[in-house]
């Protein structure tokens, strides 16, 4: 463990002196470097497909290689010959605050923990063409590192922010947190999934939509205070680009709600019949493949979450959870490098699909990107976020009326009926050509569930080496 940390210092080290160090001039195009082919439009980062693809040595790093070249040859002639592409990926992000800015003078104030990350996509039938199938898979180990230390996801209940201040960094054992059958109909014009997928990685596109290297806050990445979706379940999806060549297309999921985050369940859904749903159309505008513009209008749906609460003695205690619908519209606009983006989301929906997450009735986010900073791949992000809570919600903590009520404010104290603001701003420096550093912070204003303080200071530093 002693040598972990000190490989965590010394990134840390690398990537505050990145201003000083010579950038590597790269002497090829980053479209002739070896890689899957890619499809006609943009994928959510986080997308199987999208990683898998992204997984091969790019331009534009402060420092040379780790890993041989011939390996990524090997990938590409295993695709060829097969139709199997492979990736590994490791992700490491130490979260702080300091102590006095917890919810309470015990409350846990350092998240470290890494992940995991096996992918494998193998289709087999008709590979590049009309009416290509096949399955994807990853193999997900979510875990804290060190004794004293918490996921940094967890620490959503210690900070109190209503936004939480994290969503990918939660622990969970080894399991395929994806296993779907993909089905393509017309080339580049439809295909659908159903198995084991992720709603979060098919809807609402945003081109910097990863926590494990762009940003942190969970209104950028993964909505899950506002949008009320669950963790990877038994789901149905699909994509139509509905006009060939035009660029605008419709996608929508169908998934399971009644799962806890790190399960591997299908029985839920016909068990409960408990869902969440969602129906998005949406645009891009090229001017190139790395220059373009985006909007979309997203609508869904999620049942009330029966399975979420505590068994006390010999009875189920539910969490206060409730059905509900919202929508969120979201469009980014490009100027060379520059990108400015604006989303708001409104939702009715109560506990969400992680069950006591959802909280958030209005979310309003503005920011920049600024692409390839110093000519160093990667970018530097900022954004502002106005959350407003549930009201409904919000009473049901601070004046619990029934035994439901009562188990939230185990979880959280107090809650304010005000809104929340937020800000965040990270640099996204490719390291190594397989190395991703990302320091960042996120500052609180308002916390929802604090009371104790008013302002709260949350850095952060994450790693990420794929291959």
């Amino acid at each position: 463990m002693q040598d972990l940390r000190c490989i965590m210092l010394f990134l840390f080290l690398l990537s505050t002196g990145v201003n000083y160090a010579q950038v590597i001039q790269q002497d090829v195009e980053a479209d002739s470097l070896p890689h899957y082919p890619k499809d006609e439009d943009p994928a959510i980062p986080i997308d199987v497909e999208a990683d898998l693809n992204a997984s091969f040595p790019k331009p534009g790093s402060v420092l040379g290689t780790i890993i041989p070249g011939n390996y990524f040859d090997w990938k590409v002639d295993l695709y060829k010959r097969t139709g199997i592409k492979l990736g590994i990926s490791y992700q490491a992000m130490f979260l702080g605050v300091p102590q006095s800015q917890t919810v309470t003078e015990t409350s846990r104030n350092t998240g470290l923990g890494g992940f995991l990350l096996l992918e494998a996509q193998w289709h087999f039938i008709n590979k590049g063409k009309d009416y290509e199938g096949g399955i994807t898979a990853t193999l997900d180990w979510r875990h804290n590192l060190g004794s004293n230390n918490g996921m940094p996801g967890d620490l959503f209940f210690d900070v109190g922010s209503g936004i939480g201040v994290d969503a990918t960094f939660l622990p969970w054992d080894p399991y395929a947190s994806i296993l779907f059958w993909e089905q393509h109909l017309k080339k580049d014009r439809f295909w659908f999934r159903i198995g084991q997928t992720a709603p979060a990685a098919m809807m609402d596109f945003f081109r910097y939509k990863d926590a494990r290297v762009s940003f942190t806050g969970i209104p950028n990445t993964f909505p899950t205070t506002v949008v009320p979706y669950g963790p990877p379940s038994l789901g149905f999806g699909f994509n139509w680009n509905l006009k060939q060549g035009s660029h605008l297309y419709l996608k929508g999921v169908v998934n399971d709600l009644n799962v806890d985050a790190g399960e591997f369940d299908w029985s839920g859904l016909f068990e409960y019949g408990e869902i969440y749903t969602a129906l998005e159309i949406g645009k891009h505008w090229f001017r190139t493949s790395k220059d373009f513009d985006h909007a979309h209008l997203m609508f869904f749906y999620a049942d009330k979450k029966s399975t979420a609460g505590v068994d006390i003695g010999d009875q189920f205690i539910p969490f206060p959870t409730s059905a509900g619908w919202g929508f969120k519209v979201h469009g980014s606009k490009q100027w060379n490098q520059l990108v400015g983006f604006a989303n708001y989301t409104y939702n009715k929906a109560e506990g969400g699909g992680f069950g006591i997450f959802t909280g958030i009735q209005h979310s309003a986010t503005a920011g920049l990107v600024y692409n390839d900073l110093f000519k160093i791949s990667g970018e530097m992000g900022l954004a502002f976020n106005l959350s407003s809570p549930i009201k409904d919600w919000a009473n049901s903590i601070n004046n619990p009326q029934n035994p439901s009520e009562f188990l939230l404010t185990q979880v959280w104290t107090v809650a304010r009926d005000t809104p929340q603001y937020s800000t965040e701003i990270y640099w996204r420096i490719l390291l190594l050509k397989q190395l991703w550093v990302t320091p960042g912070i996120q500052l609180f204003m308002n916390p929802t569930y604090n009371t104790r303080t008013d302002f709260i200071i949350a850095p952060s530093f994450k790693a990420r080496v794929y291959f």
